[in-house]
């Protein structure tokens, strides 16, 4: 796994540190998901498939690559939301309960959804866990929790988006092996199943417990319920856009070799 997942002792939340431990391959997965190979790719992630895959199109390199630049409308914002939503995804492979499935990264510039969804099926008839990402890439890590993160939480808690959430878990399901995708949607009930899961980038004082308490303060209040409903999980950076920058272009170097073939 390109990215260690350190837990944190964090009273009422499933508190993580990601760090970053092989930048080359992190590039590697991210740009065979880019030319949409994601498929593969999460075999790769739950060991039942190497990283070989047939060279991309024309088109999709050049589709991917078109997510890796700057435009005028939105600067560096969106691609670096893309990416780490990518990075994100990776990561829940490495945490996810048997028996989950997660939706692929949409690699859309504009999406006002949630940034992923998990489901966690028990049995062939029931759903033990929905999974709520939100995954954002920002050099304003309190804010955004507060002013962003939050507010989206607290809407699925008051049960305004469950036609979004409808969709997507059956949208899942249809990935999901040996179940009864009637049966499960005809047995949820929302408030039971709903769980979060944030993940931000912050600044390296984050990775200290105290820092991590503050930054996620405020989540048990959008979120009441056991501790593993919420969990949060920070990536730190000393300076957010120089990385992203350098590891756009990572990317893009891999992008490359996958439709070279390498």
């Amino acid at each position: 796994m390109p990215i260690a997942s350190t837990a944190l002792t964090i009273p009422g939340i499933r508190g993580y540190v990601w760090t970053i431990a092989d930048e080359e391959e992190l590039a590697r997965l991210v740009a065979k998901v880019y030319v949409g190979h994601e498929r593969h790719v999460e075999k790769i992630l739950r060991q039942l498939a190497d990283g070989h895959t047939k060279p991309p199109s024309i088109g999709a390199v050049e589709s991917a690559k078109k997510l890796l630049t700057r435009t005028k409308d939105d600067g560096v914002n969106h691609r670096d939301g893309l990416l780490f939503q990518t990075i994100s995804w990776i990561v829940a492979h490495k945490e996810a309960a048997t028996g989950s499935v997660i939706r692929f990264p949409h690699l859309q510039r504009a999406d006002k959804g949630f940034d992923g969804l998990q489901i966690v099926v028990a049995g062939n008839d029931t759903i033990a866990a929905l999974v709520i990402f939100e995954d954002k890439a920002t050099s304003n890590s309190r804010g955004t929790i507060r002013d962003d993160v939050w507010p989206s939480f607290q809407a699925f808690e008051a049960g305004e988006r469950e036609n979004e959430l409808m969709q997507g878990t059956t949208a899942l399901l249809d990935r999901a092996e040996n179940v009864n995708r009637d049966k499960i949607i005809e047995n949820i009930v929302w408030e039971q199943i709903r769980r979060y899961r944030l993940s931000i980038t912050g600044e390296q004082a984050h990775t200290r417990p105290s820092r991590f308490k503050s930054l996620m303060k405020g989540y048990e209040a959008v979120a009441p319920g056991g501790a593993e409903k919420r969990t949060a999980a920070v990536l730190c950076f000393d300076d957010l856009r120089a990385w992203m920058e350098s590891f756009a272009k990572r990317v893009e170097q891999a992008i490359d070799k996958e439709k070279a073939g390498v």
